[in-house]
């Protein structure tokens, strides 16, 4: 810890006054929220695998962080097994088949963010699914019923999640079901209040005896009826065709390591490449981690990967390009020559966005007794999703926005967007979502992710950079101050109070703007210790929890293959 406490004054920035955890084991769980952690750990002692924990708390965190956690979203996860196979599942929301590209104008701008009307497709449910009937060895009732049982008893509301309901509990009394449980009479339930769920508890139920459920039936008969009266354009048949897929896998060898990240439609596999790449040509552990041209050189890389993101990636149905040509090495070698720490270089237009930190996207990071590993990553993309309700007591997500739905205008996370991310039906839309499991030496050695809109891609690089560039600690590396740049806005975000006047002073005289924030990204991570051991961690930003066993010997149980069970991504 003083080592950690020397570096953060030596280059710059305020330190925490954090201490370093320091539990060891061999089965690992970070979540952000207690109660999914705990459901999470539960698995695994009974000798489940990383999938079976991985659902069984992507089903917690729907019932105990209804920002975030969800049934009416989707998500993307990366699973390694022990065996050195490793797989990313796209369960991604895709475009109602009734979707247009101008489906919303400049007088419906605020409808592709609140309604109906917002709301993708969802692939929580599907997803889960398929993951379990691939890779899960409990029975599928024995991962849900714990949620369902928690939804039916109730848990006490935080003051960090009352807080977030009074922010938007404007928005949210606006939809009748969504009002009702979590702003009733307009006024936000308040901390410590014993939050009850009890719609949510009998969707539940009914997912835990046939996940198909939330694919048809009256659940899913009573969720488009609402969708038709509150003017959404989802259709039964849209459920009906949903699919996760299973996509190629984005693999970045650097520094002796295999870096495991998603391809299109996540961002996270270009961005990653192109700004690992591009800053070994930099010198940055002789430079130090906070040093200004560290910090100046780290943003115009990410501005840079930002505007190749946002220029040519989406769902890759719709690319008539070679994307290979996106992570050419010797092409991001020959861009990094143009960047400089002594330069700000600024973008070709100027917008404006005040959207803070994004809460509604949750990361979870899991290590199981047989060596497999799932970084998961699942959101509703906005605060609370479109603000609605489905009758079946769980929120909808406005994944729609994650589209293109203006050209060429900002979306909610300022980011302006190309035509292959266009609108179009059955399309699924870029995202920043980014988990990652790091190799080494043939055994996973970390797995991350984080929420934050577009402030996920920052916080993992910089996390990646800190442990294995400047060689912190794995709490270290999660707890340090960090720093986002995208193309557009311009400003280099920085967290407020942890940027000293010094460093500021430096950036500005290469031109560089600044803007400070509250926070960036939201960690939860496991990491291999030096000892062989893991280390789970979760960001001290936030209230997450991270847990290992003691022992991590599981109950005798095979892992399963995944080759010879059916599932509906064959």
């Amino acid at each position: 810890m003083m080592l950690f406490a020397a570096a953060l004054l030596a280059f710059g920035f305020q330190n925490t006054g954090l201490e370093e955890p320091w539990a060891l084991g061999q089965t690992a769980a970070s979540t952000a929220e207690r109660h999914a952690t705990e459901i999470a750990m539960s698995v695994l002692a009974d000798g489940g695998t990383a999938v079976d924990a991985a659902v069984a708390a992507h089903f917690a965190l729907a019932v105990t962080y209804p920002n975030a956690g969800n049934l009416g979203g989707g998500g993307f996860l990366i699973y390694r097994k022990s065996n050195g196979e490793a797989f990313f599942l796209d369960f991604r929301e895709v475009a109602p088949a009734n979707a247009t590209q101008d489906m919303y104008g400049l007088a419906q701008a605020k409808a592709s963010t609140q309604g109906w009307l917002a709301v993708g497709v969802p692939g929580a449910v599907p997803g889960m699914a398929a993951a379990h009937a691939r890779w899960g060895n409990r029975p599928w009732s024995s991962l849900v019923t714990p949620a369902a049982e928690l939804a039916a008893r109730g848990f006490r509301v935080g003051e960090r999640l009352h807080k977030r309901f009074a922010r938007y509990e404007k928005a949210l009394a606006q939809d009748p079901l969504t009002g009702a449980l979590f702003a009733p009479a307009g006024k936000a339930i308040p901390a410590g209040f014993l939050l009850k769920q009890t719609q949510l508890a009998r969707t539940l139920k009914s997912v835990a005896a046939d996940a198909t459920a939330m694919r048809r039936g009256a659940i899913i008969e009573a969720l488009v009826e609402n969708s038709r009266k509150g003017g959404g354009i989802l259709t039964l048949e849209d459920f009906e065709n949903y699919q996760p897929v299973l996509r190629p896998l984005h693999t970045i060898s650097w520094h002796g390591l295999e870096i495991l990240a998603p391809s299109a439609p996540s961002s996270g596999g270009v961005f990653l490449t192109q700004c690992l790449h591009t800053l070994e040509r930099f010198p940055l552990a002789l430079w130090g981690w906070a040093d200004p041209r560290t910090i100046q050189i780290i943003g115009e890389a990410t501005a840079a990967a930002f505007g190749i993101r946002n220029r040519w990636l989406g769902d890759p149905a719709g690319f008539d390009f070679d994307s290979a040509d996106l992570i050419d090495l010797e092409a991001i070698r020959s861009r990094a020559k143009r960047l400089s720490p002594k330069r700000y270089t600024p973008p070709q237009k100027q917008i404006s966005i005040t959207a803070d930190e994004s809460t509604e996207t949750t990361h979870f990071s899991i290590v199981d007794g047989y060596g497999g590993a799932v970084s998961l990553t699942t959101t509703l993309n906005g605060n609370f999703g479109a603000k609605v309700m489905a009758p079946g007591g769980f929120l909808m997500n406005n994944e729609m926005d994650d589209f293109a739905a203006q050209p060429g205008a900002p979306n909610q996370f300022g980011l302006v967007q190309g035509r292959y991310n266009a609108i179009r039906p059955g399309r699924r839309p870029l995202s920043s979502m980014s988990p990652v499991i790091v190799v080494r030496d043939g055994q996973v050695d970390a797995v991350l992710g984080s929420p934050g809109g577009p402030r996920i891609l920052s916080s993992v690089l910089q996390v990646l950079l800190n442990r294995y560039v400047f060689g912190m600690s794995p709490f270290a590396a999660v707890a340090a101050p960090r720093m986002h740049r995208q193309d557009l806005p311009p400003e280099l975000r920085y967290e407020e109070g942890r940027l000293r006047g010094g460093v500021a002073s430096k950036l500005r005289q290469v031109g560089q703007p600044l803007k400070p924030l509250r926070a960036i990204g939201y960690i939860s991570a496991v990491f291999r210790d030096y000892s062989g051991e893991l280390q789970a961690i979760a960001d001290p930003r936030f209230d997450g929890l991270g847990m290992v066993s003691a022992t991590g010997e599981p109950k005798p149980r095979a892992q399963p293959d995944g080759s010879k069970l059916k599932s509906n991504l064959d």
